[in-house]
């Protein structure tokens, strides 16, 4: 089973890294043995790389709850941007946004604005490329865009907790 090594990226991973976030992504409940079937390579390599991932700060998290930490991996950027849109085409707008790889959230909202995006970005240049084409496209109005400073909280894994309390009461 080969490594895959060869080209890596800014942040030192190369393919078969790629391979297993993407595979983790998808199953992040599988085994070792699971996800070395998925990308190709033996349970020992994917073990190897897994730690290493974990001791560079990309993969968070214990057990089987990881996150990926995309500051790591060049994302230094999110943004958190705001889309009103006209003529009743807010489904096809949203769908289309959605289809962008930066984008990593659209929600339908209240308020002001019609749509929320989230999407991480490897420099400012990616970010004006993208609220640009969102300025372009058909029925969007007006955008207005937030960078993200700090991250105080992105986690979810305590709405098990809730859960888990609401089933007790």
């Amino acid at each position: 089973m080969a490594e895959r090594r060869g080209r890596r990226t800014a942040s030192g991973l190369d393919r078969l890294d790629i391979d297993l976030l993407r595979a983790l992504s998808s199953y992040p409940r599988a085994s070792i043995r699971t996800l070395a079937a998925l990308v190709g390579a033996s349970p020992s390599t994917v073990s190897k790389r897994l730690s290493g991932m974990r001791r560079a700060g990309i993969l968070l998290g214990e057990g089987l709850r990881l996150w990926v930490n995309y500051e790591k991996l060049g994302f230094d950027l999110t943004a958190v941007i705001e889309v009103t849109v006209s003529k009743g085409k807010l489904l096809e707008v949203e769908r289309k946004i959605a289809e962008d790889p930066h984008v990593t959230a659209v929600y339908d909202v209240t308020g002001p604005s019609d749509v929320i995006v989230v999407a991480r970005f490897e420099n400012r240049g990616q970010l004006s490329e993208f609220v640009k084409g969102l300025l372009s496209m058909p029925n969007v109005e007006r955008t207005n865009t937030r960078v993200v400073l700090n991250v105080i909280k992105e986690d979810d894994s305590e709405l098990i907790n809730l859960l888990e309390e609401s089933i007790r009461e």
